[in-house]
């Protein structure tokens, strides 16, 4: 008598078992990392508007926490990283400056967001930065040399090299990507732009170098080239020392965010920037 063929049932209900598992806890993880994003997202809005209330803006700026799990770090009330970003602030005579800040050690109870007891929101340190776009700088140039340099279009901003802002031979190995990741007391800045030189369409490049003034950014010019479709060279000396003034002006961006000393300024791709740090601070208390 041979003996019956052994039955497949029970492997296929393991195997039913194990999807449903597998579909069940997709589903759980689903809804975690959706309850996590609708935290955040509340702690960024209370965020936001005490920072609103610390740089006096109309609108509220841009939040982000950062970090590995906010409801980790919600139920601990402490946020490692959180960055706030606000665009087309007016200060003084510049009209459309950013403000960037990042916050570190940020203490907000999701407790208190929740029942809304949240007052002051310590930090335990803040780099705060202050960037003016190329448009303002060129309102500033044509402000400090009109008529003379009214013409002047499109200017765009790039780091260099500050051994190339004060030699045009200079070799440089640094990529413009890691000057532009340095700050200091100076920083080296190409800022170019179109004008028309007899009816015909040049780039016009002053290299300077940026430095911090009471608070504000000096720009200050060393030299120049010209640049069209026929030729490209730089201006005989006697030019440059009549035309480079035109480019001295100094930009006043206003405070820091919350009050921090500026210590360095930076050159990035289409922005000069003022910073600084600060620790132990309140944001949103005056």
């Amino acid at each position: 008598m041979t003996n019956p063929a052994p039955q497949a049932a029970p492997r296929k209900r393991r195997s039913k078992a194990l999807r449903r598992t597998a579909v069940t806890l997709v589903v759980l993880a689903g809804l975690l990392v959706a309850a996590d994003f609708g935290a955040a997202a509340i702690v960024e809005h209370e965020v936001s508007k005490k920072a609103q209330q610390q740089f006096g803006l109309r609108d509220h700026p841009a939040v982000k926490i950062g970090g590995f799990s906010f409801l980790l770090q919600a139920f601990s009330g402490e946020y490692e990283s959180v960055t706030v970003d606000a665009q087309g602030v007016p200060v003084n005579t510049l009209r459309d400056l950013e403000v960037h800040a990042e916050l570190r050690g940020v203490q907000a109870p999701l407790s208190d967001v929740i029942g809304g007891t949240l007052t002051g929101v310590p930090v335990r340190e803040v780099r705060g930065q202050l960037r003016v776009k190329a448009t303002d700088v060129n309102r500033a140039i044509q402000a400090n040399a009109q008529p003379v340099l009214a013409s002047i279009t499109n200017l765009t901003i790039a780091p260099a090299a500050e051994e190339l802002v004060a030699d045009p031979d200079a070799e440089v190995t640094e990529t413009e990507a890691e000057i532009a990741d340095r700050a200091g007391k100076t920083a080296g800045v190409k800022l170019c732009g179109t004008v028309a030189v007899a009816g015909q369409n040049t780039e016009l490049c002053v290299f300077s170098l940026i430095a911090l003034n009471n608070g504000g950014i000096a720009v200050q010019p060393k030299r120049m080239e010209l640049k069209n479709k026929i030729s490209s060279a730089e201006l005989p000396a006697a030019i440059q020392k009549k035309v480079l003034p035109l480019f001295a002006v100094e930009l006043d961006p206003g405070e820091l965010p919350f009050a921090v000393t500026p210590t360095e300024v930076k050159v990035e791709a289409g922005v000069l920037a003022v910073q600084g740090t600060a620790k132990d601070i309140v944001l949103g208390q005056q």
